[in-house]
């Protein structure tokens, strides 16, 4: 679908998936802590899932260098060849920290991070990493996700609304987002 959106407005986008090219290379996690109906935190079997060890860059290099805009499914590949689910957000940080882009955008239903119902709109790398415990679940993934990209190079980190008109150049342009930098 992404895809397919891509190409309907003049990017010529390319599918893949993380095992394509073991493009990401992943360690079977062998154990989850996960919460239970009571709001208890309990450890289960890891099953396939996977923390994320290697991007194969060179692969992404010539995608870009061909002119496509490569769209990864975060589905990785183990040392044994098994599939394993890796977190979609970390999978982007990792590409984007490993590519060394300039910037990542997180895509969300809201303008950005709310802290007491408030946009923030600009945080330093030490800030966003101070603020995580008390961040909700899912925003909680994406702020993690865009700490690990700067911490690995990358330079700005974009959580923005992806049910605003023209979402990502209002990112890019900072526009009612959350910035995180170092």
């Amino acid at each position: 679908m992404i895809v397919s959106m891509l190409q309907k407005n003049g990017i010529n986008a390319v599918g893949l998936s993380g095992i394509d090219g073991k493009i990401i290379q992943a360690e079977r996690k062998k154990k989850l802590i996960v919460m239970n109906e009571k709001g208890r935190k309990m450890v289960i079997d890891g099953g396939y899932t996977g923390k994320i060890r290697e991007i194969n860059t060179s692969l992404i290099q010539v995608i870009l260098d061909q002119g496509y805009v490569p769209v990864i499914s975060p589905i990785a590949t183990s040392e044994e060849s098994d599939f394993l689910n890796v977190d979609g957000d970390r999978a982007a940080a990792y590409v984007a920290g490993k590519m060394q882009s300039d910037k990542i955008l997180f895509l969300t239903n809201v303008d950005g991070l709310l802290m007491d119902e408030k946009l923030v709109t600009k945080l330093s790398l030490d800030e966003a990493k101070a603020m995580l415990p008390k961040i909700g679940f899912g925003m909680e993934k994406k702020i993690l996700a865009a700490t690990e990209a700067i911490e690995m190079g990358v330079k700005q980190a974009l959580v923005a609304s992806g049910q605003r008109e023209n979402p990502i150049s209002r990112a890019i342009a900072n526009d009612n987002c959350t910035v995180i930098s170092k």
